[in-house]
């Protein structure tokens, strides 16, 4: 039976997925900030915390889910903890008001930022810094403290696709071009990733849940970060070389690289660069029957390969995270790598 389903932030990486995925199966109903390219039919461009449209749309349309995906990350700190809270609550005192059957929401293992010697569990208290994952957590324990009877929440690790070359760019330039790779601690930290394929089928799947849900999800296999690197080198053939640094010399680098905006990310990213961070999925393997066998250096092994065969298309790609990256660390690298031959 199809089910009539709001989807938050349909126009962003992991929202198209979804959409393509569940569009033939459900009535959909997207909403997003930006215009979407797909089923304009039903498309809202709505504004998360403009309460009085919200609830005009869901007057006028009798909802059955919401998948709540919209979020703004890391790159505007002054404004993405409000806003990921504002947002989502008015989105909960919607889903009570208007008593939504089920609500599935993504919330992210960034709320853990410490460095963990073994994986981590639902039950595990948060850690994070950010304001990303600070956001998060709150938006789950208001979820928790609301009426809503059904919802799942599932906290969601790096998310890959063979499109999604933002900061990842970064690294397959480096391989494209042959040029050294420095590894801090010799990349013996694991970070856990999950394919945006596997996590729309996830979402998917959670349709049919009953009662109040928390999964951790992620990839089956688990693989170091120099074990990630040395698949693509070989699978690719490239002659880039694996330089390892101490962890004290490798965040003194990324600390400078940060503060003078010369690489594309920011210093919770630094932690991922330096810190074992991977979930227990246990729970949700058994709850749902998953049977997924892919590896995180397979996934990215598949995002290097469609990064290296549609580069020009990624370059004409303005905004969003299918955009190529900043460059100016790489051409650092480039000038400098005669001194690693």
């Amino acid at each position: 039976m199809k089910q009539k389903i709001l989807i938050t932030g349909s126009s962003g990486f992991i929202g198209k997925k979804l959409v393509a995925l569940l569009q033939k199966k459900h009535n959909l109903f997207l909403i997003d900030k930006n215009y979407a390219s797909v089923n304009k039919s039903k498309f809202f461009k709505i504004n998360l915390l403009d309460i009085d449209k919200l609830e005009n749309f869901f007057k006028k349309n009798e909802i059955n889910t919401i998948i709540h995906l919209a979020s703004e990350i890391f790159d505007d700190d002054n404004n993405v903890y409000n806003f990921n809270l504002k947002t989502s609550q008015n989105l909960i005192s919607m889903a009570e008001k208007y008593k939504i059957k089920n609500f599935i929401f993504t919330s992210t293992f960034s709320i853990y930022e410490k460095n963990y010697t073994k994986s981590i569990k639902e039950n595990e208290i948060p850690s994070a810094k950010n304001f990303y994952g600070k956001s998060k957590f709150a938006i789950e324990k208001r979820l928790k403290k609301s009426k809503i009877s059904n919802f799942t929440i599932l906290r969601v690790p790096v998310v890959v696709g063979k499109s999604r070359s933002h900061r990842m760019g970064i690294l397959f330039e480096l391989i494209r071009n042959n040029l050294p790779l420095l590894l801090i601690d010799n990349g013996k930290h694991k970070i856990h990733f999950i394919s945006v394929e596997e996590l729309v089928i996830i979402i998917e799947k959670c349709l049919k849940l009953k009662k109040r849900n928390l999964f951790n999800v992620g990839a089956k296999y688990i693989n170091t970060f120099r074990e990630n690197i040395e698949y693509i080198l070989k699978k690719s053939k490239s002659n880039s070389k694996i330089i390892s640094i101490n962890n004290y010399i490798g965040s003194y680098l990324l600390n400078v690289l940060i503060f003078f905006n010369l690489v594309d990310i920011n210093f919770y990213h630094k932690v991922l660069l330096t810190k074992n961070i991977v979930l227990n999925t246990d729970k949700v393997n058994k709850k749902l029957k998953l049977k997924f066998k892919n590896s995180t250096k397979e996934i990215l092994l598949d995002s290097y390969n469609y990064y290296y065969k549609n580069l020009n298309k990624i370059n004409t790609i303005e905004t969003g995270s299918d955009k190529k990256p900043s460059m100016k660390i790489f051409y650092i690298f480039k000038f400098f790598s005669f001194l690693f031959k």
